[in-house]
């Protein structure tokens, strides 16, 4: 597959067109409640398939590997941006960008996965572990370098930030669907009618209604960016650049399957606008949202979307 041809995938195609509608001042918009549905088919599908193919799997080797990876970039991510961007930002701000850098989206995970499936290429069921690994590590040790640093001046303490992690709606809708997709499947009834329902052309067309959706987001954030700080620019740029170079790098190293690997470069690539912004305006009111919103979902979530899974996808292909 050359790259253009990656790029020009379905997919990419209709988030350009919801971009290009907004830009264009077009009345072009979706329901609330409609975009709510999409979103946990979206998690509920990605789970389920997730538990049924980890049962055929094991997360010894590769995966374990790959969750240790996912661990040390939580960690590594949130630290370096924060002592980055600190003393421009500030604690709070600089924290907060840690946090959303250090998480991931799954949506372009879920992207991604739809990218590979598209190619007829698998991955293991062991990736969607690590998806769910990675959501709040690092959301959880910026909160609580930001209350170190501010002597206590956070409203909720680490252990109401952990709670409000673990418990979110979507995370538990991921997780909760890959544990019955496992059980299910342990069970004998992996052929389900459910799984008609959650995999094939219905996915790939919801997915691709929610990208159309997520254009029209972007395009909104991107108008916003008039006076935009350049730092800030720069970061939501060069750092997911920098942190799917490691990831790529470290996917050479250990010789991972060309499925996992992209789905692995794109987790370190990735940042929150889900998760960590829900947890972060409570946790961290101090900290501004329409920067580390607008970084994450207006410049860093249409860069993978548009340029880095097919880009990934082609140095994969080519080098690893």
């Amino acid at each position: 597959m050359d790259i253009l041809t990656a790029i020009l995938n379905p997919g990419v195609l209709f988030f350009i067109l919801g971009f290009v509608a907004i830009m264009l001042n077009s009345n072009l918009s979706i329901p609330d409640p409609i975009v709510k549905f999409v979103s946990l088919y979206l998690m509920l599908s990605i789970g389920f398939k997730g538990g049924v193919s980890l049962y055929h799997s094991s997360l010894f080797g590769d995966g374990i590997m790959i969750i240790g990876i996912i661990l040390v970039m939580s960690a590594v991510v949130p630290i370096y941006s924060y002592f980055l961007l600190r003393k421009k930002l500030g604690v709070a701000d600089a924290a907060a960008i840690g946090a959303t850098y250090g998480s991931n989206s799954t949506l372009t995970y879920i992207t991604a996965a739809g990218f590979l499936t598209s190619l007829g290429v698998g991955y293991e069921g062991y990736m969607t572990v690590a998806l769910v690994v990675m959501e709040t590590p690092a959301i959880i040790l910026a909160v609580v370098m930001a209350q170190m640093a501010l002597k206590g001046q956070a409203k909720k303490s680490t252990r109401l930030v952990m709670k409000e992690a673990l418990t979110d709606g979507t995370l538990l809708v991921l997780v909760g669907s890959m544990v019955i997709g496992y059980l299910l499947t342990a069970l004998g009834n992996e052929k389900s009618p459910l799984s008609s329902f959650i995999g094939g052309d219905m996915f790939t067309g919801m997915l691709v209604f929610f990208l159309l959706y997520m254009g029209t987001l972007v395009g909104k954030k991107f108008k916003e960016m008039d006076a935009f700080p350049p730092v800030l620019i720069a970061f939501a740029i060069l750092a997911p650049v920098f942190n799917g170079a490691v990831a790529l790098l470290l996917c050479k190293l250990f010789g991972f399957e060309a499925g996992d690997a992209l789905l692995l470069t794109i987790l370190c690539a990735s940042s929150s606008y889900i998760v960590a912004p829900a947890i972060l305006k409570d946790t961290l009111p101090q900290s501004n949202p329409a920067k580390y919103l607008t970084m994450s979902m207006g410049i860093t979530f249409p860069l993978n979307i548009v340029l880095g899974i097919p880009v990934y996808w082609w140095i994969i292909q080519n080098w690893l």
